[in-house]
């Protein structure tokens, strides 16, 4: 065999071996136009899990320690949803300062969370 022949065979494997990584991280390849999905008919969209279902569950339950623990907010009927990226307050309070209050509270969390509000 010719030296040409057996770098072009080294240069091919190279690329294969090095081009295989990158095709993975890039997702699945485009579905063709003959797919399974039936014409009219949507595909339903995933509902995307957490990523992290325990810290979510942690700072659940340290924010309904601390609503729960409050003497200010004695009276007032509020909870935290968390997910990945946010935590939504839902609920009633009684004054201004209760819901200041709650606010306060839950205003640490803010540098892993961002804060939603929908305390009425």
């Amino acid at each position: 065999m010719s030296r040409r022949f057996i770098f072009s065979l080294a240069a091919l494997s190279a690329f294969l071996v090095f081009a295989a990584p990158l095709r993975s991280q890039n997702g699945p390849p485009p579905s063709s136009p003959h797919s399974a999905t039936p014409p009219g008919s949507q595909a339903t969209p995933e509902t995307p899990k957490a990523q992290n279902p325990e810290q979510n569950r942690r700072i659940h339950d340290s924010i309904s320690d601390l609503l729960s623990s409050d003497p200010v907010l004695s009276g007032s009927d509020v909870d935290a949803t968390v997910d990945d990226h946010n935590i939504v307050l839902t609920g009633k309070v009684q004054s201004h300062v209760q819901h200041e209050r709650v606010l306060q509270l839950v205003s640490s969390y803010r540098r892993w969370r961002k804060i939603v509000d929908k305390i009425q």
